[in-house]
């Protein structure tokens, strides 16, 4: 991947080319603190992916942000009374990844387990391709345990088998209750 793409375009158009530039956004956990944040002079001069002899794949630091996980507000989660979880990433159910167990998913979704959408991800690892099994991302689920709290910072943190390499990334959110206001629209409605 390069920092930035040219697409060209026909002879006949005004302009003839387009640069685009990447953004990889990374999480980065640390059980030393000392580590983080990664400083500039520590991505300065790498280059990834395939052709980095040729000069692709530059990697420069844009921004960091530190956020402790235990400070954050979950004021929101104490006091409802049900909750939804949006699966942000792919989850992971069967890999061919070697020495990887197969994994269901979490107990609080299991319900729903046949209503949901797989897909096949794959993983590549020094050039060896890893067949993945997956659950997609951007589906929601209710989510019926009675630790919201502690389900958002572990989900934060991704949850699941491969989530290394950012698989099973979610988010809780109360569902707020319905005003009488819609209670009222909603009987209303349903007599006219």
């Amino acid at each position: 991947m390069a920092h930035e793409t040219v697409m060209g375009r026909g002879q006949d158009q005004r302009k003839q080319q387009q640069t685009t530039k990447w953004y990889v956004h990374a999480y980065l956990y640390a059980d030393d603190l000392g580590t983080l944040p990664v400083g500039k002079d520590v991505l300065d001069c790498l280059q990834f992916g395939g052709k980095r002899n040729y000069g692709y794949g530059e990697v420069v630091l844009k921004e960091t942000q530190i956020v402790d996980l235990d400070a954050l507000d979950y004021s929101q989660l104490d006091n409802a009374d049900a909750y939804l979880i949006k699966l942000v990433t792919p989850f992971v159910l069967e890999s061919d990844y070697p020495d990887d167990s197969d994994q269901s998913v979490p107990w609080w979704w299991e319900e729903e387990r046949a209503d949901l959408r797989e897909r096949v991800e794959k993983v590549v690892e020094q050039r060896e391709v890893y067949r993945l099994q997956t659950v997609d991302h951007g589906q929601v689920v209710s989510y019926e345990g009675n630790r919201p709290v502690e389900t958002a910072k572990n989900s934060i943190l991704r949850v699941g088998s491969r989530s290394k390499y950012g698989f099973g990334e979610l988010r809780v959110k109360p569902v707020e209750p319905r005003s009488d206001h819609c209670s009222d629209l909603k009987e209303t409605n349903s007599v006219g």
